[in-house]
């Protein structure tokens, strides 16, 4: 199963077009395939943003959400960068390099220069969605 760390941008996107890449990955969390991987810090970012009024979020939608992450990972990260572009993402690498995946989906790749991911890989939603796809197509047979 992979494990990967979600960006707050790709988890609103997800709930607000259930038809789009960042739905698809986050139905790949609700399926299984996908282990979400968060720290108290992401928890909280998540339910900040989420409960903002100009998203308009339904709150059933937010509580399955948020109830839903109690069969995610939770880890304690190590401090790793000091610094990047939005300081408020600097957890997100932490908590990636505190997993085996070391995998971080965002749908902003500005956010997360190479110098500040000590490893950690970036996937857009769009990525991801293909990623998880691909784990579930049928091998093709040669004739």
């Amino acid at each position: 199963m992979k494990q990967w760390v979600i960006d707050t941008n790709v988890v609103v996107s997800g709930l607000l077009n259930p038809h789009g890449p960042s739905a698809r990955v986050l139905n790949g969390v609700l399926d299984g395939r996908v282990k979400l991987v968060y720290d108290a810090r992401i928890l909280a970012e998540y339910r900040d943003v989420l409960h903002r009024p100009r998203l308009k979020l339904k709150p059933e939608r937010i509580s399955a959400f948020l109830a839903g992450l109690r069969g995610q990972q939770l880890v304690t990260s190590s401090p790793h960068v000091v610094a990047g572009p939005d300081a408020d993402d600097i957890v997100f690498v932490e908590v990636a390099l505190a997993t085996t995946d070391r995998t971080i989906v965002t749908g902003n790749l500005a956010d997360y220069p190479p110098e500040i991911l000590h490893g950690a890989r970036v996937l857009t939603p769009a990525q991801a969605a293909a990623e998880l796809a691909q784990d579930i197509a049928p091998p093709t047979s040669k004739s």
